[in-house]
């Protein structure tokens, strides 16, 4: 029996070598499935983990300890419990010791700062100076030393929160960040003393220990993420204060793990179903071709599993041949996709030839094929329509919420274009026999020829419905990639918020801003940015030079923008190193002015000492021989003493006169919730203060203002970033430590709205809280974003005007790693296993072609010798080979649509939330896919189904 299936296997290579490339390709794609799942969700998982926040991969510890004689023995204990305790794998861990307390220059004021020993610290400072090595050396920030008026060989005094005597320390130099972004300084706050292990142990005192625990990528590729949080927990057992970002990027971890198996599994089951389609198709076709090898058989008495072994056998064979070669090839934990796949094939196969075995031998030497039993053909069309309206219902009712399993709603596109494929071949091929009976009868051949040609092979109820499916699964991948590469841009562009942003060294806010307009004064391509809160989970503030927005932002925000920046009166200028005061005091009164020098943004003081006669008093701003800006009157006084200013000058030229001093829209009290401790009072042609006790409990503020700044700021939020408002429709906003009165609106379409964004003014924000903004905290970062197209140049021109440029991001970049991520990585194969489901339909439609192609010569011959032109037979074989493949386009490009239009999408652009905008149906995808899955099926109808029409 072997020797007579191989030699008939021999006689017909073409629809063996098909069905082995069909049992193959589908066979392989399952298994490259499993292999495309494992590779993506490693890679999309290492992405991931590289992408994020430092905090989010570190287990920090702190608890209280006493270093007692030997601090090094003691740390190392507490870093040896710690580490012993956690019991996980760590890329990297820093420990270090703090001490709480604030810094002061002799009686000076009091700057809260910590005393911290840090491992590798000098290794991450940029020193002006020496490391500290000895007990009482110091390293400061430089921004820290300016405030205190500090520079090395400085004497501080460190007072400890217990109250004991406080510690003398010698400054041993200054410092910047090295990285300031890197994980070293994620978390650690602006204002620290670095200093050495035996001087936070001097004084005796409990101090805190801390070690920081910097997990590998290897620890978030497990599937299994209870480990870290079974950590925290031993740790937290062990009474230590425990944070830990850990557990939202394991979260995230897994949303990328579903993302790549649940994406990838849609794209096999619906390849599989496809092949399986194509196996079937052939199949039936392949046993058409055999009716002849079956009646011979059975004429001589076989039984009917022997005629089924010797006809199905003609194509199993082929099929395990092409299952086992791919089986070869894939790994052993994949194989069982091939055995899967060959199961199906085999079962199809033997069903195909088993419907020969129940056909008469006169039926079966007959050169027309037998028609269709009607009963079985119609319950077989119901069951497919039925199951296809089941798939859709159960997409539909899902929603676009993740499905967590698998149904019908994978299979809907498949069984949408099987579906339409089955319905309108049933209903077109009558009209299509009529139209050809009509067509002959009028005189027009090739359009009769070509019906009948189809209604006689009803080629087209066949192998429709498989054209129609990868034509759909085709069209369907093509949109979803499509929607998803427009949402990736969308994203980078809504999360970056420019086409290229610098992280620059932190600078004050006024120096970034003129810088920036420095470097590009037409205000076109840069724009000066201070995120505040960019490591932390809530939303972030972003204060823009707002006038450049819509100019320089990926995301225009629209005319909503121009609402960051009303009209404001102009500052009040100070140029001159000699300042000279017409004022009078009554009681004990001092007044000094706050000003911002120009440019820099630093804060100096001109002191005009005590108040009394009505007379001149000096002051010398040696900072302001280019020009400062008034920022507050400072008065000092006992509650009940009066000032009266009436003019100011510089170097002998009018700075303020007594009209300025009179108008009360130029000067205001403090914003927020500070305790006034100064009221004005009316008086002509000059200002009345006067000294009043605050009305609560708590320091007084008795600054007055100058008003150059919009009350209360107008910000753009995002919905729900802000609180609500209180019965004025104001709301209250931190900026810079301060808190300031904003008058809020809502927008949707703001740049870096990740996880919610405020936006406001920069400028005016900075004259809001200057003299009271407190030092840059951790996640406050100086930006400086570039339009698209901004010229090479700029970045010289800005590090000219003083920026150093730290770090940086891009759109580009940030599409870039979305792309590398579980949802494009599964959409990815669903292109690869779309294209596999075209070659599928194509290699399919050659067995129809080829097994047609006897019966088809026989005809035309006959047709020639009675006479019919070779010209016209030529275009109705043409059209007769190309008319299933032109309607299953038709309806593949409906059903894809159609499934994209009405249903969800089962792989989202993303894994986590973020709405996405873009519309589901894209023409352009569609129609190219389309052309792509037309040019498959004509290579394959043409070169394989193609008669010339010889005499």
């Amino acid at each position: 029996m072997l020797a007579v299936v191989w030699s008939a296997v021999r006689a017909r290579r073409g629809p063996a070598i098909v069905m082995a490339l069909l049992v193959a390709i589908t066979a392989g794609g399952l298994g490259g499935a499993g292999w495309f799942a494992s590779r993506d969700t490693a890679a999309a998982t290492a992405a991931l983990v590289a992408a994020a926040p430092p905090a989010q991969r570190t287990v920090g510890v702190r608890g209280g300890i006493a270093l007692g004689a030997d601090p090094v023995q003691a740390l190392d204990r507490f870093r040896a419990t710690t580490e012993s305790t956690a019991g996980i794998q760590v890329e990297r861990a820093v420990a270090g010791v703090q001490l709480p307390g604030t810094l002061a220059l002799g009686d000076g004021a009091r700057i809260v700062a910590e005393l911290r020993y840090r491992d590798e610290a000098c290794a991450n400072l940029v020193l002006t100076g020496a490391c500290p090595a000895g007990v009482g050396e110091v390293a400061l920030p430089a921004a820290l030393a300016r405030r205190l008026g500090a520079a090395v060989g400085t004497r501080l005094l460190h007072h400890n929160v217990v109250g004991r005597e406080p510690l003398a320390l010698t400054v041993v130099a200054t410092f910047e960040p090295r990285d300031p972004l890197g994980w070293w300084w994620s978390g650690l706050p602006a204002d620290i003393g670095l200093t050495t292990l035996d001087t936070i142990a001097a004084p005796g005192v409990q101090v805190y220990a801390t070690d920081d625990l910097l997990l590998p990528v290897a620890q978030f590729a497990r599937a299994d993420g209870n480990a870290v949080a079974t950590a925290v927990a031993r740790l937290k057992r062990e009474s230590l204060e425990v944070t830990s970002g850990a557990e939202t990027l394991i979260k995230a971890v897994a949303a990328q793990r579903y993302a790549v198996e649940h994406g990838i599994t849609v794209a096999a089951v619906q390849f599989v179903a496809v092949g399986w389609l194509a196996i079937g198709v052939a199949a039936w076709y392949a046993a058409e071709a055999r009716r002849g090898d079956a009646a011979r058989i059975a004429l001589r008495g076989a039984r009917r599993w022997r005629v089924v072994i010797a006809t199905s056998g003609q194509s199993a064979l082929p099929a395990v041949a092409g299952a086992v070669a791919v089986a070869g090839l894939l790994p052993p934990e994949l194989r069982a996709a091939a055995a899967l796949v060959l199961l199906g094939a085999l079962v199809l196969i033997v069903a195909a030839d088993w419907r020969l075995t129940r056909v008469p031998v006169h039926r079966l030497l007959r050169s027309a094929p037998p028609r269709r039993a009607a009963l079985a053909a119609a319950a077989l069309d119901v069951t497919v329509i039925a199951v296809a309206g089941a798939g859709g219902y159960q997409s539909a009712v899902t929603g676009d919420t993740p499905v967590r399993g698998y149904g019908l709603e994978l299979l809907t596109p498949v069984l949408f274009a099987t579906a339409g494929a089955v319905l309108l071949t049933r209903l077109l091929l009558p009209p299509a026999v009529a139209a050809g009976r009509a067509a002959l009868a009028r005189g027009r051949l090739t359009g009769g020829l070509t019906a009948l040609f189809l209604a006689r092979r009803a080629s087209a109820y066949r192998i429709v419905p498989v054209l129609a499916a990868a034509a759909c699964v085709c069209g369907v991948a093509a949109q979803d990639w499509a929607r998803a590469d427009a949402a990736r841009l969308h994203r980078a562009q809504a999360e970056i918020g420019a086409d290229r942003v610098l992280t620059v060294a932190p600078v004050p806010r006024e120096r970034l801003l003129a810088a920036v307009r420095a470097a590009d004064p037409e205000g076109r391509h840069a724009m000066a940015v201070v995120v505040s809160g960019a490591s932390g989970p809530g939303p972030r503030l972003l204060a823009v030079d707002s006038r450049r927005l819509r100019a320089v932002a990926a995301v225009d925000p629209g005319p909503a923008a121009d609402r960051l920046h009303p009209p404001a009166p102009a500052p009040i200028a100070v140029t001159g190193t000699a300042l000279t005061l017409r004022a009078s005091g009554g009681g004990p009164v001092a007044l000094s002015l706050t000003l911002a020098v120009a440019g820099t943004g630093e804060k100096v003081h001109a002191d005009f000492g005590a108040i009394g006669a009505d007379r001149e008093y000096h002051a010398q701003a040696p900072a302001c021989r280019a020009g400062c800006r008034l920022v507050a009157l400072d008065l000092s006084a006992d509650p009940g003493a009066v000032l009266d200013l009436v003019e100011l000058r510089a170097d002998g030229r009018v700075a303020i006169d007594g009209a300025g001093f009179a108008d009360p829209a130029r000067w205001r009290t403090a914003v927020g919730d500070a305790a006034m401790g100064v009221q004005r009072l009316r008086g002509e042609g000059r200002m009345r203060l006067a000294a009043v006790a605050p009305a609560r409990h708590g320091p007084a503020d008795r600054r007055i203002y100058a008003v150059d700044a919009p009350v209360p700021l107008p910000v753009l939020a995002t919905a729900g970033a802000l609180r609500e408002p209180d019965q004025s429709g104001l709301a209250e906003l931190a900026v810079a430590g301060v808190g300031v009165p904003v008058r809020a609106s809502t927008a949707d379409g703001l740049p870096a709205r990740s996880g919610g964004v405020i936006l406001t003014d920069l400028e005016y924000a900075d004259r809001l809280t200057a003299g009271l903004a407190e030092p840059a905290r951790p996640g406050d970062v100086s930006q400086v974003w570039l339009a698209a197209g901004a010229p090479p140049g700029v970045l010289d021109r800005l590090a000219a005007a003083g920026l150093t440029v730290i770090g940086g991001d891009s759109v580009a970049a940030a599409r870039d790693r979305q792309a590398r991520l579980g949802p494009a990585a599964a959409l990815r194969f669903h292109l690869l296993a779309a294209a596999l489901a075209v070659l599928l339909a194509s290699a399919a439609l050659t067995v129809v072609a080829a097994v047609q192609r006897r019966d088809r010569r026989a005809e035309i011959e006959a047709l020639r010798r009675q006479g019919v032109p070779a010209r016209l037979l030529r275009a109705a074989t043409l059209w007769s080979a190309l008319a299933p493949g032109l309607l299953a386009l038709a309806i593949g490009l409906t059903a894809a649509a159609a499934a994209r239009w009405l249903l969800r999408a089962p792989v989202r652009p993303f894994a986590d939330a973020w709405v996405v905008d873009e519309p589901p149906v894209s023409a352009l995808a569609l129609l190219t896919a389309i052309a792509a899955a037309a040019f498959c099926f004509g290579l394959a109808a043409l070169g394989s189904g193609r008669i010339g029409g010889r005499r």
